[in-house]
């Protein structure tokens, strides 16, 4: 039997509310919990490993652009990229290039003015 994409429809999507995995084909998941919060779900394998990947809650991101990302996630492990580990080395750069950009006379200054009504 043939895996299908896109089998969730929007108005489906607003109306989940058992808490659960719904599949809509692709290696995407909406995910609802016990208070009835939507997210979406990239889930795949690596290495005997199944990983989720969060994609963001229904609220900033719609099935299109779930479906959109997860998509783009494909692509990566198709090319033999971990999405997961990919966003966490983009992550640690922006932190490493976001230490860079203060000096540390800078954060001591403002650690110092922050720390003086309590002197």
């Amino acid at each position: 039997m043939p895996r299908s994409l896109h089998r969730l429809s929007s108005l489906e999507v607003s109306r989940k509310r058992k808490p659960g995995l719904f599949a809509d084909g692709g290696n995407l998941y909406l995910s609802v919990s016990n208070v009835h919060s939507k997210s979406w779900i990239f889930r795949y394998s690596r290495n005997g490993a199944t990983k989720d990947m969060g994609l963001g809650s229904l609220n900033a991101v719609s099935l299109a652009q779930a479906r959109e990302l997860a998509g783009e996630h494909r692509n990566q492990l198709a090319n033999g990229i971990d999405p997961l580990a990919k966003r966490g080395a983009a992550r640690q750069q922006a932190a490493t290039e976001a230490a860079k950009s203060i000096t540390f006379r800078e954060a001591a200054e403002t650690y110092m003015r922050g720390q003086e009504p309590g002197w």
